[in-house]
């Protein structure tokens, strides 16, 4: 024990005091000392030692020592412990304990784990699940054509999923909107819903944990305002820059915005993804969020 907790102090971020990404760890050429990118990206003098003119190198071997670091699953109930590499990965498809939101408003926000999810619908929506399981099978391009049974409605009244509209329960985008936690929301500079409320989920590290109010991240309601006003598929998200942004069926355990926002990346030819390959800032900073703030969404 003694010496795992030592391996986990020699591989901490020494501005933000955790154990530093996986996916971006990073050691000065001064004093070597190990940081996280996000934390450091924007420091001018090195944060331990002060020199002013080093260079931030990537910590290859350190990255793979805290992939191989075993943690516990965060979710209740779950006992299984993963190596840090595959946490994600147990969480987006193997975790029987993720808790999964009930669509149907009528549910008002209900959630129970996703193995006792199956049960709810069965009990509660067990109508709904008979007249429209054959869509489960159509082709993803048919989707946005598809018709949906009411089961509340006789079997031949069919209503177009095209023409549910999402203004009829939100405001105009740019207006100030009520988000779903009942606060006022505005657009910021980044395009982003903002109600300058306190940020739910995990304590965040880059910015003041409020949401906004006029840039960074933001809270799980006000992300749900960004996804649904501009109409996102399902599994998108928007990063602190304001970008879309989406996991590739390549690697489906990493955000990319797609954009030319990594010039000096040696690593990569100047974009986040979009397939593959490495991410930007802000949607590495998705990532960190995507199950504890953003996971109902």
């Amino acid at each position: 024990m003694a010496s795992d907790d030592n391996l986990n102090l020699s591989l901490t971020c020494a501005i933000c005091l955790d154990v530093a990404s996986e996916e971006n760890a990073i050691e000065t050429s001064c004093c070597h000392n190990l940081f996280c990118l996000a934390c450091i990206e924007n420091v001018e003098s090195c944060p331990t030692c002060r020199t002013e003119d080093y260079q931030k190198i990537p910590a290859y071997f350190a990255r793979r020592l805290i992939g191989n670091l075993t943690v516990s699953c965060p979710n209740d109930g779950c006992t299984i412990q993963v190596t840090r590499s595959n946490l994600a990965n147990h969480l987006a498809l193997y975790c029987a304990f993720n808790q999964i939101t009930c669509p149907d408003p009528e549910c008002k926000n209900f959630k129970c784990t996703k193995k006792n999810f199956l049960k709810h619908l069965e009990t509660n929506h067990e109508q709904f699940l008979l007249d429209n399981y054959a869509k489960l099978w159509q082709k993803q391009d048919d989707i946005k054509r598809m018709t949906i049974i009411k089961s509340d409605e006789e079997p031949n009244v069919r209503v177009d999923a095209s023409a549910t509209n999402i203004d009829s329960t939100f405001d105009d985008r740019i207006e100030k909107t009520r988000n779903k936690s009942n606060r006022y929301a505005r657009l910021g500079s980044t395009g982003k819903f903002y109600c300058g409320g306190p940020l739910d989920g995990l304590r965040c590290m880059c910015c003041n944990n409020r949401c906004g109010p006029s840039n960074g991240c933001n809270c799980s309601a006000c992300m749900l305002l960004d996804v649904q006003k501009r109409k996102l598929p399902h599994g998108w998200l928007v990063n602190r820059d304001g970008a879309s942004a989406r996991c590739s069926t390549s690697v489906p355990t990493k955000f990319y915005c797609g954009r030319m926002v990594m010039p000096q990346d040696s690593r990569t030819d100047g974009y986040c993804g979009p397939t593959n390959g490495e991410q930007c800032t802000a949607c590495q900073r998705l990532n960190e969020q995507r199950y504890h703030r953003y996971g109902q969404i």
